[in-house]
C-alpha cells in the first residue's frame, strides 16, 4: 500500500470545509424542493376535490394509517431476512488485488479522510482512515400521491478522499473500486385513482484537486423504480468507475462519493438502501489503483 502523509494540511482543511458547506446546500435545496412540490400539490388536490362528487373527495381523503402499519411491518419482515442473508459476492481484497492495472506510478491507495454526510443534513461520521462504513436511508409515502403529494425523498452522502504525490507532469489514470454489501426494498401499488410511485438510486462520483478542482466524472450503479413495482434483493460486490486528470509533480487530491439516493410517493410507498443492518451489511473500504 501506498503510504500517506497524515501531517497537518491547511489545503485540505480547506476543501473537506468547503464540500461540507457543499452538501448542505445539496440537501437543503432538495428538501425545500420537496416542500415547494409538497404546497403546490395540496393546493392542486384541494382544487379537485372541489369539483368531485362527494362520494369521490371522501375516498380522496380517508385515513390510510392501518394499511400503510400493514406495509411497514411487511417491509420490516423482508428487510430483517434480507439483512441475514449470505452476500454471496466476495468484497475481500484478493477480488481485485489480482487484477492490478499495468505500469503503475504510484499504486494503490486507501482512503485518508471520510465523511459520512446523513440524509437528515448532520454529519453521521467523520473520520481519517476509514473503516467498513455502516450507512442506510428509506423514505414512505402517504395519502393518494396525486400532484406530487405525500413523497419522502432523501439522499445521504458517502465523502472518501484519498491524496498521492505526483511524481511528473503527465495526466494520471485512477481505477476506483467500491465494495457494497448490503440491500434495498422499493414498494409502491399505484391504483386508479391516486399516483403513486417509489425508487432508489445509487451513483458515484469521483473529482479531483491539484491548485484547483478537476472536471467530475459519474456513474450510476443502481437504479430501480416505478409507480407498480415491488422489488428487493441484496446488493454486493465490487463497483468499479475510471477516472482521470492533468496532474504536476506535486500533492494531489481526490474525491470520491457515493449518494444513496431514496423517493417514495403515495401511502403504502416505501423505498430503502440498507448497508448498516446485519453483520454483513456495510459500505467497505475502496481502493483506487494510480497510474
Amino acid at each position: 500500500m501506498t503510504d500517506i502523509n497524515e501531517g497537518i494540511d491547511p489545503r485540505f482543511d480547506r476543501l473537506l470545509a468547503a464540500r461540507r458547506e457543499e452538501v448542505v446546500g445539496l440537501q437543503k435545496s432538495q428538501a425545500d424542493h420537496q416542500a415547494e412540490l409538497e404546497s403546490r400539490g395540496q393546493r392542486s388536490l384541494a382544487a379537485l376535490k372541489e369539483t368531485l362528487p362527494q362520494a369521490l373527495a371522501d375516498q380522496l381523503g380517508q385515513d390510510t394509517s392501518e394499511a400503510d402499519k400493514q406495509v411497514s411491518a411487511q417491509v420490516e419482515d423482508r428487510a430483517a431476512a434480507l439483512a441475514e442473508q449470505d452476500p454471496g459476492e466476495s468484497t475481500s481484497l484478493s477480488a481485485i488485488m489480482g487484477t492490478d492495472p499495468s505500469a503503475a506510478a504510484v499504486g494503490w491507495l486507501t482512503p485518508y479522510y471520510g465523511t459520512l454526510h446523513g440524509s437528515n443534513g448532520a454529519i453521521s461520521w467523520q473520520g481519517y482512515n476509514p473503516g467498513n462504513i455502516n450507512a442506510s436511508c428509506w423514505a414512505s409515502g402517504a395519502g393518494s400521491g396525486l400532484f406530487g403529494t405525500g413523497a419522502g425523498s432523501f439522499t445521504l452522502y458517502m465523502d472518501w478522499w484519498f491524496t498521492f504525490r505526483a511524481p511528473e507532469n503527465r495526466n494520471y489514470a485512477q481505477t476506483i473500486y467500491v465494495p457494497f454489501n448490503g440491500f434495498y426494498i422499493v414498494r409502491a401499488d399505484d391504483g386508479w385513482f391516486d399516483s403513486k410511485e417509489a425508487k432508489v438510486n445509487i451513483s458515484m462520483t469521483a473529482r479531483g484537486y491539484q491548485y484547483n478542482y478537476k472536471p467530475a466524472g459519474s456513474v450510476n450503479v443502481l437504479s430501480t423504480g416505478n409507480d407498480n413495482i415491488n422489488v428487493n434483493d441484496r446488493f454486493d460486490g465490487w463497483r468499479t468507475m475510471y477516472y482521470s486528470d492533468l496532474l504536476g509533480a506535486d500533492q494531489a487530491y481526490l474525491l470520491l462519493s457515493v449518494a444513496l439516493n431514496v423517493y417514495a410517493r403515495g401511502g403504502g410507498s416505501h423505498a430503502q438502501l440498507n448497508f448498516s443492518d446485519g453483520n454483513a451489511n456495510y459500505l467497505g473500504v475502496p481502493m483506487v489503483y494510480v497510474s
